[in-house]
């Protein structure tokens, strides 16, 4: 079972960072450019806010007020109850939103989402939990344990509800989650996860909380 503390996981970070320099210097190249970084939470949160910043497109405002007073609806109907969801992915425009709990967006912002050959599911999805480079707790011979650079600093793991019953189905494998890629952001590029910005997911793992509904659609 993933334990989400931000606390602990940083003051391991900051011990490990001190004994391990290997493990410092591949982070610091996975999420960061060569400006340096101060303490184990810069290194890990902080790395990539640089890159982005420096190699990807341009972004749209996440306080846009044309893009928000268009955001879709993020009412959903859960086993016969209304629901709101905390976040919408539209995927005809490569877009996350977030609501408020009166229903208003309040913020907006650009992600990559599934290819062609492996589009991205739609559907209601909850989020179960939130997991942190480099996912050694995570299962096993899952992709982000094998290649946790792909995954950037976050995961938002999230599980697919049937809204007929209200059951939760398990993950399909595909969650919301960071990149290595910030030229991606806003195309179609994926295996079918939704990715972000580094530091817009890394924000995003502070204020989401597990449990909270996501509605994936075209």
């Amino acid at each position: 079972m993933v334990k989400v503390n931000e606390i602990s996981f940083n003051t391991n970070m900051a011990q490990n960072v001190a004994t391990t320099k290997t493990q410092q210097q591949e982070t610091s190249s996975i999420f960061s450019n060569s400006q340096s970084q101060t303490g184990a939470l810069g290194e890990m949160e902080g790395l990539s806010i640089q890159q982005t910043a420096q190699t990807a497109p341009k972004r749209i405002d996440k306080h846009d007020k044309t893009i928000l007073a268009n955001a879709p609806s993020c009412q959903i109907e859960v086993a016969g109850k209304k629901q709101k969801a905390s976040i919408v992915v539209d995927l005809s425009e490569n877009r996350l939103y977030r609501y408020d709990n009166e229903g208003k967006a309040y913020e907006v912002y650009s992600v990559a989402s599934g290819k062609k050959t492996s589009p991205t599911s739609t559907g209601i999805r909850k989020v179960s939990h939130i997991e942190t480079y480099p996912y050694t707790e995570a299962p096993a011979g899952t992709k982000r344990r094998k290649s946790p650079k792909a995954y950037g600093p976050k995961i938002l793991i999230l599980t697919t509800i049937d809204p007929k019953t209200g059951k939760d189905l398990g993950s399909n494998g595909e969650f919301i989650h960071g990149n290595n890629n910030p030229a991606s952001i806003g195309t179609y590029a994926s295996h079918g996860c939704v990715r972000m910005d580094n530091d817009v997911i890394v924000q995003l793992s502070k204020e989401v909380k597990p449990g909270s509904y996501v509605l994936i659609q075209k």
